[in-house]
């Protein structure tokens, strides 16, 4: 008798307490509201392009680790690789997150400078792959700039402050690659 009276107001306390009396409001203060902004035309392109970028970066890279003539030819081309394959990762998976398409092959352009790449040989390869990484990593580096500061989407925004870092480090090696 004892152990009906204690469930009958444990299961009464919890009525009132999660919202079940007809007569209370349910309370949704703790239910969690999903923060992230969808995605706007800007992040969208910005996922899109560095998605392409990481395409033509590890494909130049790999053909950098074959084809480079120097050491810190093929350390960068590595570098590239490494990295530019971890970001494209995440690009997926946020680009999946929030209903991104992707593109599945580079631009017309990026792909223009992968087969030139694949044409060069000796130190023809090694000008083309850093003249071409150089001015790629410019490129996105000021297109990720633009998402930082404008994006809307914070999953986004929190991407590219990664990936500038990631760009910047990038650019720093292949320049200093081009100087000696």
């Amino acid at each position: 008798m004892r152990t009906s009276l204690t469930l009958s107001m444990a299961i009464a306390v919890l009525a009132t307490i999660t919202g079940c009396n007809p007569g209370v409001a349910p309370n949704t203060a703790a239910v969690a509201v999903r923060t992230d902004a969808q995605p706007s035309e800007q992040d969208k392109t910005w996922l899109r392009g560095i998605h392409q970028a990481n395409l033509t970066e590890v494909e130049s890279g790999r053909l950098a680790m074959d084809k480079g003539t120097t050491k810190r030819i093929k350390a960068v081309g590595e570098m590239l690789v490494k990295d530019h394959a971890e970001l494209d990762v995440k690009v997926t998976e946020t680009a999946s997150q929030l209903g991104v398409e992707l593109p599945s092959s580079p631009s017309a352009d990026q792909e223009a400078l992968v087969a030139r790449l694949e044409d060069a040989s000796g130190e023809d390869f090694d000008q083309d792959f850093l003249s071409g990484m150089i001015k790629a990593h410019k490129e996105v580096l000021a297109a990720t700039k633009t998402e930082v500061s404008g994006g809307s989407s914070p999953a986004v925004k929190s991407l590219a402050e990664t990936a500038e870092a990631s760009l910047k480090k990038h650019l720093a090696a292949l320049k200093k690659a081009q100087r000696s």
